[in-house]
Parts: C-alpha cells; structure tokens; sequence
C-alpha cells in the first residue's frame, strides 16, 4: 500500500517501547526508549510528527492497552490499531489452541520471519523473558518456550538467598564462575544457553536460526552456529500485518 503519511509502529515489552516510523519509502527513524512500566507516558518524548496511522503490539495487560490507547488518541486524535496474535497468516499456522493466548510478539517474529523466507526457522526472543518459537517448512508452528531471562534469572536467585555478594556487572563467558558473583552470572548465562540449544534441536538443527531481544548481543557470541541478529524482528513483524491488512 501507498502511505500518505508516516505511520508509527510501537513495539512495547516489559520494560522497553521500540519505535520506528514507517513511510512510502520504506522503513524511517526509529529508536528505542525505556517505560519504567507506563508505555503510555514514554509517547510525547519521541514523537514530533503526526502519523496517519499508530499501530501497536504490546504484552503489558489489558489495563495498560487502555492506557495506551487513550494516550494515542490524546497525542495523535486517532485511535490505534492493536496487533492481535491469530490462527493462522498466509500459511503460517499457530499451534496454540487458543491462538490469542500466543504473545503477540512471539506471532509477530514468527510473521517476519515467514515472510521471508518458507523454510524451518527457530526463532529466540532474549528481554526480561526468553521465548523461543519454531515453524517447519510447512508453516507449522511447533510451539515454543518461556523462561527466565539474562537478568532475571540473576534477580530471582540474588532476592530469594542470603548469597554475599558485591556490585559489579555481569562479564559472561563459555565457563564457570570463580566467585559468587560469576556463579551467579553464569548459571544465567549457561540457563539460557542451553534452553536454545534444546530448543534449536526440537525445531531441527538445519532450521534457519534468528535472534532478537535487548540480550540479544550478549547471548550471540556464545550460540554455536549461524543466528542472524534481528534487533527489529518484532517491528518488522508488525510492520508486515499492517502492509497487510
């Protein structure tokens, strides 16, 4: 479709809003800025112009969308469109039985990643929780996991012990940690290392490998094989629905 004016995608997770705006040409400025849990206020600072169309996929509850929706209205005079996780697109088919239970960016990668290219893909989401999903060559979702990310598996072992530890950042490597404070970072580390490479060999290990998610980086080095980092697999997801629609 031809776009008389930009249109606004906004990929909001549990802690960061990714935006980018989308226009005739092709893809625009885009940017990523943190909520501190009110997506709805994170608006005014990034967003100079007016859209013709505001196009959101978010996994922060019912409530929050409210929010976000009467903010867009307040800041645009438009309602937005919400992605919605379905049961199918294009040949693509989720295997949740209840499809609007997916995570909408778990169906948004997936999307991106179909409209790509039709072969068997596994796809890792490294933020605040790692998901990874896997489609055949058929467009058969297999399903997927959910686990604790980098940093959150951390936080919940540091909140629920009486470890002594010190302040100081994580540095991840391939081995083990020589203190509590690498014991701690590694075992994160090698968790979420291995949950994708299990999940890698139920999806096949020829299966096309993409990678997205604000530890994206930090997980990357550490995977065997080839993964293309997608930093915008989600924008790019929503941007394709929108085309679509």
């Amino acid at each position: 479709m031809t776009l008389a004016a930009p249109r606004l995608l906004l990929d909001i997770g549990n802690s960061r809003l990714k935006w980018a705006w989308q226009a005739a040409e092709g893809s625009g400025e885009c940017g990523v800025v943190v909520h501190g849990g009110d997506p709805a206020a994170a608006l005014p600072s990034f967003a100079p112009v007016q859209p013709t169309e505001v196009w959101i996929a978010h996994v922060t509850g019912n409530d929050s969308e409210a929010r976000l929706g009467a903010a867009v209205r307040d800041r645009f005079g438009r309602a937005p469109r919400f992605a919605r996780s379905a049961a199918n697109w294009r040949g693509l088919r989720n295997r949740y039985e209840e499809p609007g239970r997916l995570g909408v960016d778990r169906w948004l990668v997936m999307v991106a990643a179909w409209s790509e290219q039709r072969v068997a893909t596994c796809i890792v989401d490294a933020g605040t929780a790692l998901t990874v999903d896997g489609f055949d060559a058929d467009g058969r979702h297999l399903g997927g996991i959910i686990g604790a990310g980098l940093l959150t598996q951390q936080r919940a072992v540091l909140g629920h012990t009486r470890f002594a530890t010190r302040e100081r950042g994580p540095q991840y490597h391939d081995g083990f940690g020589t203190d509590t404070e690498t014991c701690v970072s590694q075992g994160a580390m090698l968790a979420c290392l291995g949950a994708v490479d299990r999940a890698l060999a139920a999806t096949g290990t020829a299966a096309r490998r993409l990678i997205t998610g604000g530890d994206a980086a930090v997980l990357l080095p550490h995977l065997a094989g080839d993964w293309e980092h997608r930093p915008d697999l989600v924008l790019d997801g929503l941007r394709v629905l929108a085309d679509d629609r």
